[in-house]
């Protein structure tokens, strides 16, 4: 009897979500935050203003797609943030596009006060 009832529930379940579901396929909804991370991430660039020495380039950290949060830490005077981690790959990464880091980079100064001055940002792993 259990066994039927538990078949039941499956059978249920399967008709009102349907097989597809993102629930039961294993891949992740969309939540208010995704959203709001894609919108942050169209508007501004994945990188900050300095790049990588040994690169010439900034450099992307790949993070855990779950991951949300990142610290950003200083030296001195008391300014380390936690910060959203806005900036996703997709899973068809074409590479770097020419020009992408126009504008002013700078190198890693003699002395870094931050850990953004090291050229090396979190982006999260594709899903």
């Amino acid at each position: 009897m259990r066994s039927v009832i538990f078949g039941l529930a499956i059978a249920t379940l399967l008709a009102v979500v349907g097989p597809s579901s993102p629930v039961l396929a294993g891949k992740p909804t969309k939540t208010h935050t995704d959203l709001r991370a894609r919108r942050h991430a169209n508007e501004t660039p994945w990188h900050g203003p300095y790049y990588h020495r040994e690169y010439g380039a900034p450099v992307a950290l790949v993070v855990p797609p779950t991951a949300s949060m990142h610290t950003q830490w200083s030296w001195g005077v008391a300014q380390t943030r936690v910060m959203p981690t806005w900036h996703q790959f997709g899973r068809a990464y074409p590479g770097v596009a020419p020009g992408e880091y126009a504008g002013p980079l700078y190198g890693t100064p003699a002395w870094p006060s931050h850990t953004d001055q090291f050229g090396v940002y979190p982006v999260r792993g594709p899903w």
